[in-house]
């Protein structure tokens, strides 16, 4: 086994706070403002929303298995390499959700969608930037844009694909809960 230098120490030492930072926000965000507001999102969020409406599981656990299975199909499909990198954040950022979700605590008194919405995406970008800065990954829609662009439709940006994956989500959400979500 390779042994780690003062460097590599020092360096996974402050991944690991911009890593528990971000997961802590990104969870606060989701937990305190986005659910109880009855908000949804683009991605494994608003996936996750839909199935909890058909089934009474928490949130957290289902969030777990969803990031569970991209991680299991990412490394066959795109390898182990590819799997290393979302690891960390497919166990982290779920067990943080569970964790936001033992406090039952929201952010607004009374609800507000305008408000909760721009609480929820500045919160949102700021948990992705202190993630992606270190170079993790939440390994959610993004994951899945790249096994469909690797696999399936290799002309087509990665952004592209993110995009039209999220949007289903999105306009999913707004048949299933209502255009005001």
């Amino acid at each position: 086994m390779k042994k780690l230098n003062k460097g590599a120490l020092k360096k996974l030492g402050i991944d690991l706070l911009f890593i528990i930072a971000g997961c802590s926000i990104g969870a606060f965000s989701t937990i305190g403002i986005l659910i109880p507001n009855g908000l949804t999102s683009g991605g494994i969020t608003g996936m996750v929303r839909i199935i909890q409406s058909f089934a009474d599981i928490s949130f957290s656990i289902l969030y777990y298995g969803f990031a569970i299975a991209i991680l299991v199909i990412c490394a066959i499909l795109l390898g182990l390499k590819e799997a290393r990198n979302i690891l960390l954040l497919t166990i982290l950022y779920p067990f943080t959700l569970f964790v936001f979700e033992r406090f039952e605590f929201a952010l607004l008194e009374e609800r507000d969608l305008f408000l909760a919405a721009i609480y929820c995406g500045v919160l949102g970008g700021i948990c992705s930037g202190l993630v992606f800065t270190r170079g993790y990954s939440f390994g959610g829609t993004d994951t899945i844009a790249k096994i469909i662009q690797k696999r399936i439709i290799p002309h087509v940006s990665l952004s592209q694909i993110l995009l039209v994956i999220d949007a289903c989500v999105i306009i999913g959400s707004g048949f299933l809960f209502g255009r005001n979500i």
